[in-house]
């Protein structure tokens, strides 16, 4: 294994068992219903990057209700243990993001959707490449949506992953590794 490479680690799924943006999501509806409906019309226009700030302004992520994937915390700690860097990478807002990040205090740095750029699929390459500058890393995923990041990996390493995306994971030429997935409490 090459021990200079870059992990991303995917949130939403992943590294938790919730979605972060549908509890915010939710947090909004409960709260301020009137606000959603017009976040929700002006969406139509501006799109989910939008809907994703203005949910995620007002929220904080209830960090005891979280259900965190404890064989993914583990691998992490493997990797950072090896003097590799490791970074949190998700769809959810780059709000919501920062608070896991500031909580757990174990990745590098921490990157989400943010003004016009919703960081997912082929997003999340176009971020990692353009953005970052990075060509060499790898990438801990548990989505459909992780395909298009996987492609641009020499390993997919996936965790909490469905069985339609096991079979296409065991299909695919590339080597793979599988974080056995444990959101016990």
């Amino acid at each position: 294994m090459d021990e200079n490479k870059i992990l991303f680690v995917d949130l939403d799924g992943t590294l938790i068992k919730e979605d972060l943006s549908n509890l915010a999501l939710i947090n909004c509806l409960k709260k301020y219903p009137f606000k959603l409906l017009f976040y929700l019309f002006v969406f139509l226009i501006k799109g989910k990057p939008y809907l994703k700030k203005k949910i995620s302004n007002n929220f904080d992520v209830p960090f005891d209700r979280l259900t965190f994937n404890k064989s993914a915390m583990g691998y992490i700690r493997e990797v950072k243990n090896r003097h590799r860097v490791v970074y949190l990478i998700s769809g959810s807002h780059q709000i919501l993001v920062d608070q896991v990040d500031k909580h757990l205090k174990i990745f590098f740095e921490s990157f989400g959707s943010r003004k016009d750029f919703n960081m997912v699929g082929v997003n999340k390459v176009k971020f990692i490449r353009e953005q970052l500058k990075i060509d060499t890393f790898e990438y801990l995923g548990n989505s459909k949506k992780d395909l298009p990041i996987w492609k641009h990996c020499k390993k997919i390493i996936y965790t909490n992953a469905s069985v339609s995306l096991k079979e296409i994971i065991k299909n695919s030429k590339l080597d793979k590794y599988q974080v056995k997935e444990d959101f016990t409490k």
